[in-house]
């Protein structure tokens, strides 16, 4: 079984979203918006426990190949 290249491009479009929200953080934390701060706060926390997902089954398949 071999990594699934979908899987890579997966990782990198999560990496990128985390890098926009986390981004886009900046305005609300300036103007004190708290409802806009726990909402983007909200999507990173989710987008990073699915990217944490994808690492693990990535590792997992990985390890995996090695062993075989």
């Amino acid at each position: 079984m071999t990594t699934n290249p979908p899987d890579w491009e997966e990782l990198a479009a999560l990496t990128a979203r985390l890098d926009e929200l986390r981004g886009q953080l900046e305005a609300p934390e300036g103007d004190n918006n708290i409802a806009a701060i726990y909402a983007l706060e909200e999507a990173i926390a989710e987008a990073e426990a699915t990217r944490e997902r994808l690492l693990r089954r990535l590792h997992d398949r990985l390890a995996d190949e090695t062993a075989s």
